[in-house]
């Protein structure tokens, strides 16, 4: 699923694209092996091990590194197919009926056939290892939304003009040169990744916070990502549904228990209204 976020940055003297990729860093939905292990809490999976475990199967081999797979659906996710696989074709078999819970223990079954499940922090758990933080598995600059976040979601060329402003204002002009600032470094080439074309998915608080109190759609994502070092990390990323949360920001932010959306985004402006705000497109 694709959703739009509003990432909120203060200028400085980091390069617009680092201080992006080092804001969202933390809400990276990750597993221990593709990233480092801090952070990261254990999701208890036990049971469903021994679900697959004690459940009845039949694999039947199909030629061409091909399995068809009988038995319950989700007991298979948590059962390696390709070693099942290897396994049938180690004693030549073309069809194998099998409960696992009949000719091992629960622990052989995870050593020699489980699929997505590690041990865990207890004796005798297994689980996975993930971000409790995360949000994205995946994100780019605009992407889908390119343009929303300054009323031009047309795709258009250049920096452009929002047909809802006044013309080119002094804080598109900011944008405009953070958006050149990488090629703008005596000691960095130019990526490709970050030019003037991005200044269609950057915006200033102060603008967006004029766009609010003018009731403009574009004003108000999805979600909402805090700068680095404004309050509690967990607290950082604000989302609109299922409902606003989390509910633990309202306070750090001065608003209600009970306070909507749109107060909420609106908040954030006024409070960061001297910083830069980057639209990104994320998949989770």
């Amino acid at each position: 699923m694709l959703s739009i976020a509003y990432v909120i940055l203060p200028f400085g003297d980091i390069a617009p694209a680092d201080a992006i990729r080092a804001s969202l860093a933390p809400f990276q939905c990750r597993v221990r092996g593709g990233s480092p292990d801090r952070g990261l809490a254990f999701d208890d999976n036990t049971e469903k091990l021994r679900h697959a475990f004690e459940a009845q199967f039949t694999f039947t081999d199909r030629g061409e590194d091909r399995l068809a797979a009988e038995g319950d659906f989700d007991a298979r996710l948590f059962v390696d197919e390709e070693r099942v696989l290897d396994e049938m074709r180690g004693h030549r078999r073309q069809v194998w009926h099998i409960r696992f819970a009949d000719v091992m223990d629960l622990d052989s079954f995870f050593r020699l056939f489980s699929n997505g499940v590690e041990r865990g922090p207890r004796p005798d758990t297994y689980g996975q290892w993930f971000n409790p933080l995360g949000r994205w598995d995946s994100w780019e600059m605009g992407g889908v939304f390119d343009g929303r976040i300054t009323g031009q979601p047309n795709h258009g060329r250049g920096l452009g003009v929002s047909p809802l402003s006044s013309g080119l204002s002094w804080d598109r002009m900011i944008i405009s040169k953070l958006a050149g600032y990488p090629s703008k470094r005596v000691d960095q080439t130019p990526s490709g990744a970050f030019d003037d074309r991005s200044a269609r998915n950057m915006e200033t608080c102060a603008t967006l916070l004029a766009d609010v109190l003018a009731d403009r759609e574009h004003a108000f994502p999805e979600s909402i990502v805090l700068p680095p070092g404004s309050t509690e990390e967990h607290l950082r990323w604000l989302d609109a549904f299922p409902k606003p949360g989390p509910i633990d920001a309202f306070a750090r932010l001065g608003l209600a228990p009970d306070a909507k959306w749109e107060e909420l985004v609106e908040q954030c402006y006024l409070l960061f209204r001297d910083h830069w705000v980057a639209g990104i497109a994320y998949h989770h």
